[in-house]
Formats: structure tokens, sequence, C-alpha cells
């Protein structure tokens, strides 16, 4: 039986048996808690009300017969509950809690697009759902939505397998282990740990995913440990950091050590230092050699003499003597040579050897020197072959250091509208559009970083925008676009350079691309249909029946009469659409709030961010 098999047996045991004693104590619900002895007891939890946060009225959403009956008394699905108001919703279940936080970052019925890290606080909801024995729905939903790249943002993934692995790390061996929930308890933990600590490999797909998953086991550690325990690296634990090392090849930990070497505070010898990976030798590893120089880099930060210049005598005295095929491969490597051209480049100064080192081994921007980057050979060297990615990110800095100049300026928009390129760097629409808007301004957001945006690069962006909505894949759902056309949608987005009406418009184009059943429709002090069809190009159509066009909200509006979530329900009765759904977008955080948190048919978007779409989309979908 695997760690995931048992996990999910124990864990329905767990559950069984917590229900069990919560039925003998007549109460909701019973959590494990420490005890005052050691160990853990069985505990009434403490529920604290729910409700829905403070809301505004916006009206135009959504329209319905108002004057039906409002009460929404009636059950019309099986899979609807009472809410606190009497009224029956579709309750968000532990599965839509958890995917919307690896996704959004949150449990709850609210994004709020923000720069703050994610704090053990946020990860509360996660560990009550542990401590009712549903880890194995959590760990399977890490996996997944890791595996398929349905995460924008990565911290919420690696914070939540963090809980998994350390959640009460400390306490799984000592005194106070005699009843039998508490030995479940435990046995429930041990087999979430080991589970997660299988899939680091496969979550922590580079180091920077590593290194947040570290630093949040070390706090997840320690907020979850009881005062008598330990927080520190177990063996398991230990073993899982080792391993990560030691599946890669050598080219790939040489590109890891040397593009990726610290993140929130931590680095690879950090790791090491705490780990204590070791090597064990195999003559049938060809690359053991090279594997032992690169952890002794990590470690010592230098390489060591290649066994190829021993002499025999000093082979002769080794207790491990390498295979002629070992010191082949340690001689002739690829990856201690990276090393090395990587280590040399800290004496660096001359261009022309950083130009070479590119060429040849494929270095990439984050391994040249910090006082190197504004040399335009350098730049022009790592300009052949950039990523999609890379490149649209690069632009400004490239621009405004002459590196795209009258002689490469068509190569750079062949490479920018390169149709095959975009679709296999499933660049978002979105993202190109923020490029856009930001290369055509001219001005960064920080810095002093200026540059005169050369117009045929303008052209090629647009054009890429075209180009990059076949990488929206269509829902097949019906949708209703509502827009904000008040004047308060010209001004900027928070934290980008764009209109709110240039994003919501985009995202209504987008929509009317890709998806087959559109209706638009704007809001101000009327609501109003619009004759926008799915051909149409501008970023300002000519049928707007206002100065702009804005998909919901960038200023609240009080004139409704009944508040969307309730005229969500009342659309859901009128149109026999049970499961119809409401997302609200704000382009500015203004704290506003109208989803019903125990609603898992509504979602508010505060701010905005490109990978907004995608959230829509896999909320549209019922993905979380």
């Amino acid at each position: 039986m695997s760690n995931h098999e048992k996990l999910a047996l124990v864990g329905k045991q767990l559950r069984k048996l917590l229900a069990k004693e919560a039925a003998s104590r007549g109460v909701e619900k019973v959590v494990m808690s420490f005890s005052d002895l050691g160990g853990f007891e069985v505990t009434v939890e403490t529920l604290k009300p729910s409700g829905r946060e403070k809301a505004v009225d916006v009206a135009g959403l959504l329209v319905a017969d108002v004057t039906r009956d409002r009460s929404q008394k009636t059950k019309v699905n099986k899979k609807q509950t009472k809410n606190n108001a009497g009224g029956y919703v579709f309750k968000v279940s532990d599965e839509t809690r958890v995917r919307r936080f690896l996704i959004m970052g949150t449990t709850g019925g609210a994004f709020y697009l923000s720069a703050k890290e994610l704090t053990v606080e946020n990860l509360v909801d996660l560990m009550k759902i542990i401590d009712q024995g549903n880890a194995s729905m959590i760990l399977q939903e890490i996996k997944e939505i890791s595996l398929a790249g349905r995460n924008p943002k990565q911290e919420p993934v690696m914070s939540a397998l963090a809980v998994c692995a350390r959640y009460r790390t400390g306490q799984v061996k000592g005194e106070g282990y005699d009843s039998e929930p508490a030995k479940l308890y435990v046995e429930y933990l041990k087999a979430m740990h080991a589970t997660a600590l299988e899939l680091i490999t496969q979550v922590c797909r580079i180091p920077t995913h590593l290194f947040i998953f570290v630093d949040y086991c070390e706090k997840v550690a320690k907020h979850s440990a009881n005062p008598k325990g330990s927080t520190g690296w177990g063996r398991a634990f230990r073993a899982a950091i080792r391993d990560w090392y030691a599946t890669k090849s050598p080219r790939q930990i040489a590109m890891a050590i040397t593009k990726y070497k610290q993140r929130g505070g931590w680095s690879h010898r950090d790791l090491f230092r705490l780990a204590h990976p070791a090597l064990k030798y195999s003559a049938d590893d060809d690359h053991y050699l090279e594997r032992e120089q690169l952890f002794h880099y990590i470690a010592k930060g230098e390489l060591k003499q290649r066994k190829r210049t021993y002499a025999q005598a000093e082979l002769d005295q080794l207790a491990q003597k390498p295979t002629e095929k070992q010191m082949e491969k340690e001689q002739e490597s690829w990856a201690l040579e990276l090393v090395e051209t990587y280590k040399s480049f800290a004496n660096c100064t001359d261009e022309y050897d950083v130009v070479a080192a590119i060429h040849k081994l494929g270095m990439v921007r984050e391994h040249i020197p910090p006082e190197l980057l504004n040399s335009v050979p350098i730049w022009k060297a790592l300009l052949n072959g950039m990523p999609m990615n890379a490149l649209i990110r690069n632009l400004a800095k490239m621009t405004a250091i002459n590196v795209i100049d009258s002689d490469n300026v068509k190569s750079v928009c062949e490479q920018l509208t390169n149709a095959e390129a975009i679709y296999g760097s499933r660049i978002h629409p979105m993202q190109i559009l923020v490029a856009h808007e930001q290369y055509n301004r001219g001005q960064g957001d920080k810095g002093k970083l200026a540059w005169a945006p050369n117009q045929k690069i303008v052209t090629a962006l647009e054009k890429a925008f075209h180009i990059s909505f076949k990488n929206v894949v269509p829902t097949g759902k019906r949708y209703c676009f509502a827009f904000d056309v008040s004047g308060s949608m010209t001004q900027e987005v928070l934290g980008t350079t764009i209109s709110a009406r240039t994003a919501s418009v985009a995202m209504g184009m987008i929509g009317m691309k890709t998806e087959e059943h559109v209706e638009p429709v704007a809001f101000c002090d009327s609501l109003v249909e619009i004759p926008w069809e799915a051909n149409d190009s501008d970023l300002e159509p000519p049928t707007a029946p206002a100065d702009g066009l804005g998909e919901k909200v960038q200023e609240a509006t009080y004139y409704g009469k009944i508040h969307p979530h309730e005229a969500l329900l009342e659309y859901r009765k009128a149109s026999g659409i049970h499961d119809a759904k409401l997302a609200v977008l704000g382009m500015c955080s203004n704290s506003f709030s109208i989803a019903d948190p125990d609603e898992a048919g509504m979602m508010d978007f505060q701010g905005f961010d490109p990978c907004f779409p995608q959230m829509l989309s896999d909320f549209a979908m019922g993905r979380f």
C-alpha cells in the first residue's frame, strides 16, 4: 500500500471516529487538540458564526423578475443547503475551498490582489480541513493543479504542500497517545507527512519553488508546534530535500545552482547545511564524479581537481576508484564547464568573453554579472533564441540601451509574431496586452528606466495579442458580460499602466472571440445591450454607449433595488439554471464584497492581474 493510499484509508477512519465522538457528545463537530499532559485529545470545536461581509449594492449585473418571491425558501437542487438568512445556496465544499486557495491564495469568495506574501494565518483553513481527516484530498488537488499548471502563483501551492509536510510534525511521537483517537490521529499525520514529502520532486520543479516550500515549512512547524515539541528537520524531511538534488541530472543541477542561487533568505548551501546530502558511490553511475563535484561546489563554493588529471599514484590511494567512463564524463562535463564559467564571471570585465560563453553554453540573463547588464553585445547575444516570455519581459530594457536597432528590429518583430512560439509559450493575451501598454508608455513603473517606443515593436505586440487568442481554451459556457461605462473607468488599474476601460474591454474581446455564446451589456444610469460582434478588433468599440467600456467595477454604484447576490438567486429561479454563477471584477481594490462566502457560485476579484481571465475560466467551469 502506498503512502497516499494509507493516508486515504486512515483519513476515512479518522472522519468516522470524529463523527462518532461528536454524536456521543451531542455537538456538531469535534477536533484533535494538544493535551496539557502531552499528545492529543478530542475537544469540542468553537464555531464562529458565519455571514456575508459588509457589501455594497451594484446594479446592472443581472436582470431578473424582481416581482417574484425573493425569499428563496424552496430547495430546488439536492446539492443546495440553507444559509444563515434561510435561503438555499450551493454550499462551498472543502474541495472547492482547497482549489480556491491553490489557485487564488484564498479559501473565501473574494480574491484581493496584493503584493503581501501569504502568512501562516492564511493557512488556518487548510489546517482545519486536515484535522477533519481530509489531507488526502488536499494533496491530490496540489498534485493535479500544480502538474496541470493551473496555479498562476506558486506561493499558495508551496505553502499548502508545506502544511501537509510539516503540520504538527514534532508531535508524532512521545507520550499522550494512549486513546484510540490520538493513536489514529498520529498515524494519520505520519501518513500525511510521508505523502507530502513524496510530492516535493514533482511540485517543486525549480529551486525557487523549493526555497519557497522550505521557508513555509519552517513557519508551519513553528506555528503548529506544541511548546514541548521539536520543530527541527527530521530524518524523513532531510531525505526528501536530498532526493530533490539526487534525482536531477548534472545539467539540471548546474543550471539550478547558477541560475537560481537564492530566494527569500534561503540558498542551496543552506539546504545542504541542514539536509547533509551525501552521494553513495556506484560504479554503474557514469555521472557520479560530476554529481560529486557539483555537491562539493554547493557546500564549499569551488570545484575540485578533476580525476583525469590525477597521477596514477593518487588514483591508487582513493578509497573508491572511479571508472574510466566516470573520469571521461567528468573531464568533458558541460555542467562543470558551466559552473566554472559562471564562477569566472565574478572577475570578468571583457564583455566579449561573456558573449562567447552565451553562444557556447546557452547562458541566460540570470548568469550575467549586474555590472555587465548594460552591454549591448551581451544583450544581442541573449536575444538570439530568447524564449517568448523572456523576450516580452525584456523589450523595454533592450530598447532603452539600443539593443533593438534598424539591423535587428525586423527579426525581433518576427520572433514576437511567431505563431508557433506564441502557442508553445502558452502566454495569455492579457499578458501581452499589459506588456504592450507598458512598452508603448515608454516609462517603467519603478526606477528610472525610460525608452522611446519603437513603433514596429508596438505593432508586433498588437499582432501577437490577437494571435495569442488561440491560447485561450473555450469553456463552452454561456456568458453575459456587464461593463461599467462610467467616467471613472478611465483611471489606471492599480499596479499597471492600463486603464480600467482598456483592461475590461480586452477581457470582453477575448471572451467574444473564444466563446460561442456571449451577450455584452453596459450599465451606468441604466442597462443597455451592446451591439458588439466577435470579429471586432478595436479596444475602443465604436458602438460603445459611453466614453469607454469596462468590466465591472471601478467604483461602487448604489441605485439598485436588489443586491447582486439576491439577483443571482432570482436569476436562477427565473431561468431554471440552478448553477448559474456571478463573478465581479473590481479594477480598483476598494474592499467591496458582493459574493456570499457560503455560496459556491459567486466570486469577487479585486484589483487586476493578467491571470484573472484563467481564474474566471476555472470558476465558470466549476473547478473551484
